[in-house]
């Protein structure tokens, strides 16, 4: 019931920050949107605002920028399909390529002198480039509405590689049909001379667009404005950030179709208001590409630690089972042969002379005996410990402290200043062989009548203490040649911890145990997805 109720709090938890991150993407294409819609009126109101520039080199570099964007975009999106198998990465990998051709396309005609910019302003000659840029938006529209249109509906893909070339090949017949038909093609924009520039050369020409030229603009802005809605409803149903910069990109071309219907770029080299624009769509999806990536890297960051807590889980899981074996080899091996040799003991005692050498003898041997069944008690309480949750450690150690005081004759008592947070098993064995290690050198040198065995929470640490009225001893003469002593601080090394021993002769005996929390911390069990 618990853990039910753990993964059921995390996947509230985890729709909260979904519905929060898609509420921020709302106000985000809210006030995107908003800002263009008022530049785009005050480009409609005041023709002075579609100021178009002439920088060839600039727009080459850009071209070139936009088919390096769009090819990426196609590579990131084919990629999504074949890790995720979803049909809607696969129809935006085509309209990206479509879009990666349609740019690379007006970089050669640059390149090759085909377009040289200005002369060409009043040709129907010169309609090739328009005619090749808007059938590439008007196809790439539409496979992004398709693909959305198939996401939502969870639309699965048959052929998927044919959704990927077909487009392109599509294009490329296009191309190969604007350019056999080029001069007969109905012009996209027309020169406009204002009254006051009668007689000017081509480059003062004001371009204006056609009917035709305004109908694939606004059906081109439709598509996109209609993409971004369905990009931000995937948003929602997938989290993937992706989705959410492909909305605000799509926003950007849905813009920048109507501003290029406003200020149409007949020929190479004239930038107007659409090819910033164009420039906005290109850094969403670039921004877009950054966030995936590091959503992937993340993702694999935490199957990596998800992964490396299962492997400690399995490993503390295959250390509690060979304890418990090794518990009941010990209890139904040694520990049952002890007793029988008590037994016999007690026997050759009995027939012995009171008195006599074989009787003291045979008390020796009995008493040696009884210590073997105390350790070997020990161990196995020791070793059953599992940590499953069922008994807490203070719990564990009270319990084991009133046993020790039962068997040793000894005042024993646990105090804890509160109650123990979870541990992870082996911090919990190794603290509770420390402590009987202690209670044992207590039992065995010490000539004490009190021990006290005590646990605080500090600043970031857990201190284990055992304390004694015992004839203590001088601890740098022992040094570490004490096995108890050495195995206390190696079992202390193991946890991150430290042991500390303080003692004078006749002063009794003060051992310390600090571990930090951080290091015995019980690791999170990872949700299920």
């Amino acid at each position: 019931m618990t853990w039910r109720l753990a993964v059921s709090t995390v996947r509230i938890r985890s729709g909260d920050i979904g519905r929060g991150r898609a509420d921020v993407l709302d106000a985000g294409l809210a006030v995107i949107s908003a800002g263009l819609i008022v530049g785009t009126v005050a480009a409609f109101v005041w023709p002075a605002l579609r100021t178009s520039v002439y920088a060839m080199g600039l727009d080459t570099l850009l071209d070139t920028i936009a088919t390096l964007v769009t090819i990426a975009v196609a590579v990131l999106m084919s990629t999504r399909f074949r890790e995720r198998g979803e049909p809607v990465a696969l129809v935006l990998a085509g309209a990206f390529v479509v879009l990666a051709i349609a740019n690379a396309v007006a970089v050669l005609l640059v390149i090759a002198h085909i377009d040289d910019g200005p002369v060409a302003a009043g040709l129907p000659s010169g309609q090739g480039p328009a005619y090749v840029s808007a059938m590439a938006q008007l196809l790439a529209a539409s496979l992004v509405v398709v693909g959305l249109w198939a996401a939502l509906r969870g639309a699965t893909a048959n052929y998927p590689w044919i959704v990927v070339v077909a487009p392109a090949a599509g294009l490329l017949m296009v191309i190969l049909l604007i350019v056999r038909f080029n001069p007969e093609l109905a012009p996209l924009s027309a020169p406009y001379v204002p009254p006051d520039l009668q007689g000017s050369t081509a480059s003062q020409l004001v371009p204006v667009s056609t009917p035709l030229g305004w109908l694939l603009g606004a059906a081109c802005a439709v598509l996109f404005f209609l993409g971004a809605v369905m990009s931000r409803r995937l948003y929602r149903h997938t989290s993937s950030i992706s989705d959410a910069y492909l909305a605000v990109g799509l926003v950007f071309a849905g813009f920048a179709q109507i501003h290029l219907a406003l200020s149409p770029e007949v020929y190479s080299g004239l930038i107007s208001g659409g090819s910033l624009l164009r420039v906005g769509f290109d850094i969403a999806l670039l921004l877009g590409i950054q966030a995936e990536v590091s959503a992937t890297i993340s993702s694999l960051r935490q199957a990596n630690q998800d992964l490396a807590r299962l492997k400690d889980a399995e490993a503390d899981r295959a250390a509690l089972e060979e304890r418990a074996r090794l518990a009941r080899e010990l209890h139904d091996g040694l520990s049952q042969d002890l007793w029988l040799a008590k037994l016999k003991v007690g026997r050759l005692s009995s027939l012995s002379a009171p008195g006599s050498e074989a009787a003291e003898l045979a008390g020796e041997i009995g008493g040696a005996i009884d210590a073997g069944l105390a350790d070997a008690r020990q161990a196995v309480i020791a070793l059953r410990w599992t940590g499953d949750g069922e008994t807490s450690f203070d719990q564990q150690l009270a319990s084991y402290v009133d046993d020790f005081a039962d068997r040793s004759g000894l005042q024993a008592e646990f105090v804890g200043d509160q109650p123990l947070r979870r541990m992870n098993p082996r911090a919990e064995a190794e603290l509770l062989r420390i402590a009987q290690e202690a209670l044992n050198n207590v039992r065995r040198h010490a000539d004490a009548t009190v021990v006290r065995v005590s646990t605080t929470t500090g600043a970031g640490s857990l201190r284990l203490g055992v304390v004694d009225n015992g004839r203590g001893f001088d601890p740098a003469s022992a040094g570490d040649s004490a096995f108890g002593l050495l195995s206390m601080r190696e079992r202390a090394g193991l946890i991150g911890g430290l042991l500390t021993i303080e003692s004078r002769p006749h002063d009794g005996t003060r051992v310390w145990v600090d571990v930090p929390l951080a290091c015995i911390a019980a690791a999170p069990s990872p949700v299920p997805s």
